[in-house]
């Protein structure tokens, strides 16, 4: 078993900051710029707490002429083989932080020198370490680090989305209950005085030995709520984690969603019971379609009834999907699952990303499909399912609503409860969702079997927001 780390994203951000300065460090070495300098010799001092942020000039004074300098920052390594006058150009980040400078010198005849500083010394950023120290008895700490003027005020482990044990003093150590390491997941969090909070967690995940392996890739669709259920679309690639069965994955792409086509199958109970409500459910399903599509993308409708029957293929003519939910007539009882397995058989081949969406104002009367069929036909095809529980028809009898939920959670959608007054406001819900998707793509080392299937969970570094998307997959 082992610790997961997590960065905080101040050190994400700083990181990626040096990484950039390190793609323009040729020009940058060259081009004489009023920044703050930082003299960079064996013996120096740069000690003044604070005064080193935003765009600095490293400058080197290797000791010795014809030298060969690396620079290296907090890890990252911003420039190699530079040569004088020995300057570089980084970027520190905004505030203040403690930073590690090492410096490595190669010259002639074999001469070489290496020596390391640290400016701002002690504004350290907010960030935790989970350590194992008994992972069997569930024994953990926490190593916190926190600026001088903003000190944690608590650690915390979660499970579930709730709190079940704080920390307040150094040492931050916890026994973690059973059933929570049953699911081979632990994760912590520490807060400031002024709110601020980073996580970090413990997996069992990459504690697989095999004797051959293989390396793919899988694709998959991530949406995030923050705490209030609103979509945020404005997360960074570094707070994102994927555990695939018994392993980290390797994140290799990661960008928004909604830059891909999309193709969606829109499904409307039809039946009699909708006679009352139909005109009005097609008119809000219409506005979703012209709001929802964008170039590229398809759509195509199904009526639910006592067979689903498909009124418009997939489409991007907006206006013959206009035309085919206007021609609905409602009539006959809800063939549910039979619609469901029918969008997921029609969807399955698709290369577009994909959805389903489901007005509905019933639980399923006359299927062939049973729920047990579908469920796994779902998560086999992995095709997000958004449902709209509709309350505005004579039958607002009791639905199974737990396995819609079930449903719809295995797959990365969710199920919105709905009336006459709020129908296109649940619709919108389900628009920004798809928009605010991330594509991410990533790299696993399996077992190799086929037809194994592999749970997937996608964890985001704050316990404000979580992640949906597909709850696993089959290997092909």
């Amino acid at each position: 078993m082992k610790a997961v780390q997590q960065q905080s994203s101040n050190e994400a951000r700083r990181n990626r900051a040096l990484l950039l300065s390190s793609l323009f460090v040729l020009l940058l070495t060259q081009t004489a710029a009023a920044n703050t300098q930082i003299l960079l010799a064996r013996g120096s001092q740069n000690d003044q707490p604070g005064q080193y942020h935003g765009v600095v000039d490293l400058v080197v004074d290797p000791g010795f002429d014809n030298a060969k300098v690396t620079v290296i920052v907090d890890g990252q390594k911003v420039v190699e083989g530079l040569t004088s006058p020995y300057r570089v150009v980084v970027d520190l980040g905004p505030s203040p932080l403690q930073h590690k400078i090492t410096v490595s010198a190669k010259g002639p005849n074999g001469k070489r020198a290496r020596w390391t500083e640290t400016i701002n010394h002690g504004l350290l950023p907010l960030g935790l370490r989970v350590n194992a120290i008994d992972a069997t008895a569930g024994t953990f700490e926490v190593d916190a680090t926190a600026p001088a003027d903003d000190p944690i005020v608590a650690v915390q482990l979660w499970d579930q989305g709730q709190v079940i044990a704080t920390a307040n003093e150094v040492p931050y150590r916890f026994t973690v209950p059973r059933e929570t390491m049953e699911s081979g997941f632990v994760q912590f969090t520490a807060r400031t005085e002024a709110g601020e909070e980073a996580a970090d967690f413990w997996s069992a995940a990459g504690n697989v030995h095999v004797e051959e392996l293989q390396v793919r890739t899988v694709p998959i669709f991530v949406s995030v709520v923050d705490r209030n259920g609103v979509t945020r679309d404005d997360l960074d690639r570094s707070l994102f984690r994927v555990i695939d069965g018994n392993s980290e994955g390797k994140i290799i792409e990661f960008g928004k969603a909604f830059d891909q086509p999309i193709s969606i199958s829109l499904l409307l109970d039809a039946s009699s019971s909708m006679t009352y409500s139909m005109k009005h459910a097609a008119k809000a399903a219409n506005e979703f379609v012209q709001h929802a599509l964008k170039d590229g993308d398809r759509c195509s409708i199904t009526a639910v009834q006592d067979v689903p029957r498909r009124k418009q293929p997939l489409t991007n003519d907006r206006n013959e999907i206009a035309a085919a939910l206007n021609g609905i007539t409602p009539m006959g009882r809800t063939a549910l699952y039979d619609a469901v397995a029918s969008a997921i058989r029609e969807l399955r081949e698709e290369k577009n990303r994909r959805a389903i969406v489901v007005l509905t104002d019933g639980g399923d009367t006359t299927s062939m499909w049973s729920y047990d069929e579908v469920e796994k036909l779902a998560r086999e095809a992995a095709i997000p399912i958004y449902f709209i529980a509709y309350e505005g028809s004579e039958q607002d009898g009791a639905r199974d609503l737990d396995r819609l939920r079930y449903l719809a959670s295995q797959t990365g959608g969710f199920v919105a409860t709905a009336t006459e007054q709020n129908l296109m406001a649940k619709y919108t819900e389900i628009e920004k969702d798809l928009r605010a998707q991330f594509a991410i793509t990533y790299q696993v080392s399996d077992f190799g079997k086929s037809n194994e299937w592999r749970a997937v969970r996608v964890v985001v570094n704050s316990p404000k927001l979580t992640a949906r998307t597909i709850n696993g997959y089959f290997t092909p």
